[in-house]
């Protein structure tokens, strides 16, 4: 196209290619404003989900932290009965009676008491 441009001979023809690509420069001026727009609009975009993102890890992290917590808490909950029921145990109480204090079934009680021997 632009050959076709500057084989035109004389100044009307140096006018005419510089209309031309004058016009080029501003439909490629114009796209390129297009294209720059879509691309700030998906950046905007892909920032919004990133902070969408980034609430969400930290919610769930603050559910692992809690459940993490809890699973703990369980841990030292059934060590501390464990020990309970072994030292009753120790001192001569019935399964029934150790089950009725730490309100569990004889069966657990008597699955600790096995497992301590």
């Amino acid at each position: 196209m632009l050959k076709d441009m500057f084989n035109i001979k004389g100044l009307a023809g140096n006018e005419s290619a510089r209309k031309r690509l004058e016009l080029e420069l501003t439909e490629i001026e114009e796209i390129s404003e297009k294209l720059f727009r879509k691309i700030d609009e998906r950046v905007a975009a892909l920032t919004a989900i990133e902070a969408r993102l980034d609430k969400k890890c930290a919610a769930l992290e603050a559910i692992i932290a809690k459940a993490t917590g809890l699973i703990s808490a369980q841990g030292e909950d059934v060590e501390t009965r464990r020990r309970g029921v072994i030292a009753l145990a120790q001192k001569g109480m019935k399964a029934d009676e150790i089950a009725e204090i730490f309100d569990m079934t004889k069966g657990e009680v008597e699955l600790v008491l096995n497992l301590q021997r």
